[in-house]
């Protein structure tokens, strides 16, 4: 079996339990949806649809491509990625293709998944929280002057996502914020809906422009394995700013 490549952005969307990559491979069948395959670095694609999954086998058979060159190049490559775009991203790799021949033509095989990568672009979607209502963001630090006390770096949020929270940081960057670095019992207080207690690793830092010369940046953090309760509570916040975006846009037209 096969095991998903993936970004580290990516890793919290892999799908490991075998029943639900069957499912999802599955209603690939049923959907008829659209894969991109894509080998020999990235210089050969096309697309292609998945045919039917043989689970006695553990495989998994496409649509061939027309051209007898181009698969030759196809079965001699040693990495294919899978890709459908449209709608839920899903997207795993396979080291090995083979030939085969089925009752409607020719096709090709590929070993069962073992994992694959689900996402769906609304966990990435950034929504930009309110002005009149700022969320605040109290991150825990430690005091290098004291050790024994814990000092705390407080912000208001830019934006959040179903996959972290943007933060805007005045003055001078804290030298605790790096690429990388991880702070637990993050506290950050959504309106109407309760405070979190999560695990926020810096993943991106981006200098702001500021028109009185003052240094601005957004700090990009990513939720790290969140408990149930705190992504329930995430996932209630952002709901209720997707509504309101909604709302506004239909009353702009």
């Amino acid at each position: 079996m096969e095991h998903a490549t993936h970004t580290h952005d990516e890793e919290q969307y892999i799908v490991h339990n075998p029943k639900e990559v069957m499912q999802i491979l599955t209603n690939l069948v049923k959907q008829k949806a659209m894969l991109k395959v894509s080998f020999n670095q990235g210089l050969d694609e096309y697309l292609t649809t998945v045919i039917a999954i043989d689970t006695k086998n553990h495989a998994v058979h496409l649509d061939i491509g027309r051209d007898d060159e181009f698969n030759r190049r196809l079965l001699a490559s040693q990495r294919v990625l899978f890709v459908k775009d449209e709608g839920i991203r899903i997207k795993w790799t396979s080291t090995h293709v083979t030939e085969v021949t089925l009752k409607d033509g020719k096709a090709i095989r590929i070993a069962l998944p073992q994992d694959l990568i689900r996402l769906q672009r609304r966990e990435f979607f950034r929504f930009a929280t309110p002005i009149v209502n700022p969320v605040p963001c109290v991150i825990p630090k430690a005091n290098e002057a004291n050790p024994e006390e814990e000092g705390t770096l407080d912000f208001t949020l830019l934006d959040v996502s179903l996959g972290g929270v943007g933060v805007l940081a005045a003055g001078e960057l804290d030298a605790a914020l790096v690429i990388g670095a991880t702070f637990n019992h993050c506290k950050i207080s959504f309106p109407d809906v309760g405070m979190t207690d999560v695990t926020l690793q810096v993943k991106n830092i981006t200098q702001l422009p500021a028109k009185d010369g003052a240094f601005k940046h957004r700090v990009g953090f990513q939720y790290i394995t969140p408990s149930r309760g705190n992504e329930g509570l995430i996932n209630r916040y952002v709901f209720i700013l997707e509504r309101q975006a909604i709302a506004l846009v239909n009353g702009a037209g």
